[in-house]
């Protein structure tokens, strides 16, 4: 807390650490809590303001991360450069694995500076990268990274961490056969929640799109946009809500699982996993 700015407020002292306000008295003793009369004061009005504007700010910068990571778009390498100096930007960004449009390199993330991308591949080299209009950097899906399992170990070995999930994102892959593949997606159609407000609230805090009828996802698989759809009933948010099958739609028509890439097969099944992970487990003297 040695960097905080601390503003007076009354008997106290405020700051924002990250987006969280700490107050320390007037003997200079960090407190636990913030106390009800420093809450009355102006200073902490203006403080709890701009709270809730970086929460924002966070939130959207993880979305735009998460929206060209699960889309597989092409992110200018100026735009990186530009929202670099901006700690949550950079949090999103930091430590994520990245394709070179131009050179098809690949490494992680490290720093943006002196004009140039940094990333270290797998032998720990330095890629460097020049910040021009033309270049772009991809983020891939963990499903296609080659040598997932080295990535994982290297980024383990660095002690890095990633504001998006992506190396360490659960990998799902597609069965071979068709009997398997109807298996995997009917898993879920036995998921109960004992509220269905509970059904609905779990799905949005998981980043997915819920209706009272659906849990839904977008991702783009080699150009081609793909609507995960995972069915449930939770038209009464105080009564039961169950989950139903789990399905895939290209242009509003159903996509035949065998057609379903890698990358929307595991976005499929990841999500319909945190739903059901969820449910209300019964006991076996409930159930009896």
């Amino acid at each position: 807390m040695t960097d905080l700015h601390w503003i007076a407020a009354g008997d106290y002292q405020l700051a924002l650490d990250g987006t969280t306000i700490t107050a320390k008295n007037a003997k200079g003793r960090v407190l636990k809590t913030v106390p009800a009369k420093a809450k009355k004061t102006p200073e902490y009005e203006q403080l709890n303001n701009c709270r809730i504007y970086l929460e924002q700010h966070q939130k959207e910068c993880l979305r735009q991360v998460s929206e060209w990571f699960l889309k597989g778009l092409p992110v200018p390498v100026l735009v990186v450069s530009e929202v670099w100096p901006d700690p949550l930007w950079r949090a999103c960004f930091e430590n994520l694995v990245v394709c070179v449009t131009a050179t098809g390199d690949t490494g992680l993330l490290r720093d943006v500076s002196d004009g140039h991308l940094h990333l270290a591949d797998l032998d720990g080299e330095e890629i460097t990268v020049p910040v021009d209009e033309s270049g772009s950097i991809t983020i891939p899906h963990p499903a296609i990274i080659a040598d997932i399992a080295d990535w994982r170990e290297f980024a383990a070995e660095l002690g890095v961490s990633q504001g998006v999930d992506q190396l360490f994102r659960d990998i799902y892959v597609k069965p071979d056969d068709a009997v398997s593949r109807q298996r995997a997606v009917r898993a879920y159609t036995d998921g109960r929640y004992e509220k269905a407000q509970v059904l609905i609230g779990r799905s949005r805090g998981g980043g997915f799109t819920t209706t009272m009828q659906e849990v839904s996802l977008i991702v783009v698989e080699d150009g081609v946009e793909v609507r995960i759809s995972l069915d449930i009933d939770a038209w009464d948010p105080w009564e039961d809500g169950t989950i139903g099958e789990l399905s895939f739609y290209q242009d509003g028509q159903s996509l035949p699982l065998e057609k379903v890439g890698p990358i929307t097969w595991s976005e499929g099944i990841r999500m319909a996993e945190f739903v059901y992970a969820g449910r209300t487990v019964e006991s076996a003297e409930e159930s009896s």
